[in-house]
């Protein structure tokens, strides 16, 4: 009886596991209507997310997941497709606001040239060191134009992820790397003199 008792718990686990992990793929149009919906709420992120869909060239196209938060909120692959994980829109995310997202975006264009300067030598490290220096290289961009607030973001969680021990994470690799080099500190450096409004 405990036996058959056990065996159904460990089913019914099992199914609610597989609900709570699910993904959703959702097409183009409806990824996009989305970002768009939530344009009052994520209003860097929306601006940014059309003009470089209507702009950047190493874009190929977007593929939209609905994955209840977990993971990771975007991705890029070796094609040109940026993959976006809908739920940290459609949700509160925690540490993931307006300012982050964009710097997670600039992230996932980073990989794309990277993918396009190291067609026959790539290295997962340095693709992401490539990729965390071309988001802080852009976010710059953004706050000599007024708007200091992703670049801090940006300085921030990259200073607090390098702090990690999980050395088999290649970003925390590739982080522990770029907040000891001249580069990362005239970025913290620009932050610190920056006179956005926050």
């Amino acid at each position: 009886m405990k036996t058959k008792i056990k065996g159904t718990l460990l089913f019914i686990l099992v199914i609610f596991s597989n609900r709570m992990y699910s993904q959703q793929n959702l097409n183009m149009e409806e990824g996009i209507a989305i970002i768009n919906h939530f344009s009052n709420v994520y209003p860097k992120f929306n601006r940014e997310f059309n003009i470089l869909r209507n702009t950047e060239k190493k874009i190929k196209g977007f593929n939209f997941i609905r994955s209840n938060g977990r993971g990771n909120p975007a991705s890029a692959k070796m094609n040109g497709f940026i993959t976006i994980d809908i739920s940290f829109i459609e949700n509160s995310v925690p540490n993931y606001d307006d300012n982050r997202l964009v710097v997670v975006l600039f992230h996932e264009i980073g990989h794309l040239h990277y993918f396009t300067e190291n067609k026959y030598r790539r290295n997962k490290e340095d693709n992401e060191k490539f990729a965390f220096e071309y988001s802080l290289k852009r976010t710059k961009e953004l706050a000599e134009n007024g708007d200091c607030m992703p670049l801090k973001t940006g300085l921030k969680y990259m200073k607090l992820r390098s702090q990690s021990n999980n050395l088999d994470d290649e970003h925390v690799r590739a982080l522990k790397r770029m907040v000891n080099e001249p580069l990362y500190y005239e970025y913290m450096e620009f932050a610190e003199k920056c006179a956005s409004l926050e």
